[in-house]
């Protein structure tokens, strides 16, 4: 019987057409996204008060998909969940340590006013509440609107209760009288009976309006907060398995924590004798030193994965490597913004 010889084309496009991509999820300590000066100390929260023109249901909710007006409402109820927002922002800044002091100011500093468009605070209100306050920052709430709407019950959802927020931020540097950030957060909370890990929680009733207003105020104010200082996030990365038996065990290594065993078994498919299984090996061994924290090696492999896609011209090699390489580059700015920040706060 005369043995088949396949040409190594057809071999290289099998393998590539059965290998599979994984993803792999790591935690990564990532700094503040808030543009501030590294410098600042002490911040100032303020609400602007400002409202767009279009803005006018304040005082209506959705019920059943019906615009409905709420009876009993507080009159300064915009004033009352800006409140909540502002503290909440506070209470986390300071909980993080990241400030030494916060000064909050009053919610009717400002008068309420309307326009179509939301204009920077002038410079010699920036001097004049910064001075007032000590503060060499300025965190400012320019706007706020919340909505509230009740869903009824049908017969595969329960009843719920949603709330959409809408909050733009700014940041003032009273140093430069100016704005360095302007930022839109929108936030949807929903209250439905089930928990975290999706179970109904029988009998369950979701909270009221004003109730849960108040609860996604304090929720908008929290999320902002969290770009003012470094937390750890998941994130999630890729690795590749081409169809041979080494792949599938560092694979298992890999999964396990054993990263220096799926390191020696990507190894063995670096060289370039390996043809383009050598490309995903070397981007396997990028990820895996990435996880070691070390950049620079991760670099270094990542870089020789993109010298051989390129010269196979593997399009799709090459796009899915140029992705990773853009996110160590974020990576590595930075860890070299977190030392930055860590040295300036030492004493």
């Amino acid at each position: 019987m005369k043995a088949k010889v396949y040409p190594v084309f057809f071999i290289a496009l099998w393998l590539a057409s059965c290998t599979v991509y994984k993803e792999y999820p790591i935690e990564i300590y990532k700094p503040g996204e808030a543009n501030i000066p590294p410098s600042a100390k002490n911040a100032a929260v303020v609400y602007r008060n400002f409202k767009y023109q279009e803005d006018t249901l304040q005082h209506y909710y959705k019920n059943d998909f019906l615009l409905v007006k709420a009876k009993n409402d507080p009159e300064n109820l915009d004033s009352i969940l800006a409140t909540v927002c502002i503290n909440e922002l506070a209470t986390d800044l300071k909980n993080n340590n990241a400030y030494e002091d916060i000064y909050i100011f009053p919610t009717n500093i400002f008068e309420r006013h309307t326009g179509e468009h939301l204009n920077n605070l002038p410079p010699d209100v920036i001097q004049h509440v910064s001075q007032a306050s000590e503060a060499d920052l300025l965190i400012v709430l320019e706007t706020f609107s919340s909505f509230f709407s009740s869903y009824p019950q049908t017969f595969d959802t329960p009843k719920t209760n949603e709330v959409i927020t809408v909050a733009v931020w700014g940041i003032y540097d009273p140093a430069k009288k100016a704005n360095i950030e302007r930022k839109t957060m929108i936030d949807t909370v929903f209250w439905n009976g089930y928990d975290d890990e999706g179970n109904y929680r029988k009998g369950y009733t979701p909270p009221p309006r004003l109730t849960a207003l108040e609860l996604a105020s304090a929720l908008a104010g929290k999320n902002y907060a969290k770009r003012f200082y470094a937390t750890w996030q998941t994130v999630n990365r890729m690795y590749s398995v081409p169809p041979l038996p080494d792949f599938s065990d560092a694979a298992f290594y890999f999964e396990e924590g054993k990263w220096e065993q799926a390191i020696a078994l990507w190894q063995k498919y670096a060289d370039d004798s390996n043809g383009k299984m050598a490309i995903n090996a070397r981007y396997n061994l990028a990820l895996a030193y990435e996880l070691k924290d070390d950049l620079e090696t991760a670099q270094k492999w990542l870089t020789a994965a993109l010298d051989l896609a390129s010269r196979y011209k593997s399009r799709n090699d090459i796009k899915t490597i140029l992705t990773y390489q853009k996110i160590l580059d974020t990576r590595r700015k930075e860890l070299i913004k977190l030392s930055r920040n860590h040295n300036e706060n030492l004493p």
